[in-house]
């Protein structure tokens, strides 16, 4: 059987496409035409005799050997690219950021917590194209397993086992209540007795919620409403739907506008870790670790 010839160029190419998800976004990232991607495409396809992707849309999916094919040449390309940073260690802090990147998170972080951060490392790193998806935290652990995210930040728990999961930060979440509730009659065995507004199925903040009253020894509050977006979750809970759990960011910053009760169950540990979540059989990129070093001191 003859070898298979193809280039590094040529899966350079290949993994832009991937990553980027359009023909047209990928020789943006590359400075190349869209034709010129598309026939290393063609060539990479023909050398393999397999079939690449398939059309979406305007999207353009990877097949399942386009993954296999990704998988293994990711660490071969990714030491390519760390080698001007380990023949001269001191030159990698120093370079700009520039290219795509895109992240996946869950609403509540990527509504709160991210914003700021992604602002900062804009105004440092002009060349720097970011991308956010949000979702709850199982939609973001599918987007990074599926490779429609290069990294992904969640609340709750990750709950597969094909990824990558680092503590990240801590959060807080909060009980609230409507303006002017009777606090003083809300007791941590009694919780049932009352309305509740929570996050939908998947959610980390309600995962990490429930697990919280288990782990003390409680029941769940039945929510007769389901909301899946945080921000108005408050904005219901300021109009009397009933109480809620949310993050403690969004409780600040949406409560400006829409005031509520902040109840406090000390018994009840509602302290959690922030998660971020890479693939497990993807190398780490030097791009994806220099950009996550520098939204960690962006957000610092």
């Amino acid at each position: 059987m003859p070898p298979v010839r193809f280039t590094l160029r040529q899966l350079e190419i290949f993994s832009t496409v991937v990553r980027t998800g359009q023909v047209k976004r990928a020789a943006q990232t590359l400075h190349l035409s869209q034709a010129a991607v598309s026939q290393a495409l063609t060539e990479l396809a023909d050398a393999f005799g397999l079939s690449l992707f398939e059309r979406r849309g305007r999207e353009i999916v990877p097949t399942a050997s386009a993954r296999q094919l990704l998988a293994h040449a990711t660490e071969p390309m990714a030491a390519l690219a760390r080698l001007p940073d380990e023949l001269a260690p001191n030159a990698g802090s120093l370079r700009a950021l520039s290219g795509s990147i895109r992240l996946a998170a869950s609403s509540t972080i990527a509504r709160y917590v991210l914003p700021a951060g992604l602002a900062r490392l804009r105004r440092d790193h002009p060349a720097l194209e970011i991308t956010v998806l949000s979702g709850n935290s199982a939609q973001v652990e599918r987007q990074v397993a599926d490779l429609q995210a290069d990294v992904g930040f969640i609340e709750g728990p990750a709950q597969r086992e094909d990824l990558a999961v680092h503590a990240w930060r801590t959060d807080t979440l909060q009980i609230i209540a409507p303006p002017d509730y009777a606090v003083e009659s809300i007791r941590v065995d009694k919780l049932g007795a009352h309305a509740w507004v929570a996050r939908e199925q998947g959610s980390g903040t309600r995962a990490v919620f429930e697990q919280s009253l288990a782990l003390a020894g409680y029941p769940t509050p039945h929510a007769a409403l389901v909301i899946d977006d945080s921000g108005a979750i408050v904005r219901a809970v300021a109009q009397g739907a009933g109480l809620a759990c949310v993050s403690r960011h969004a409780a600040y910053q949406a409560s400006a506008a829409n005031p509520v009760e902040f109840v406090e169950l000390p018994s009840l540990s509602l302290t959690r870790p922030l998660w971020r979540l890479r693939r497990d059989t993807a190398a780490n990129t030097p791009v994806i670790d220099r950009f996550c070093t520098a939204l960690d001191a962006a957000l610092a």
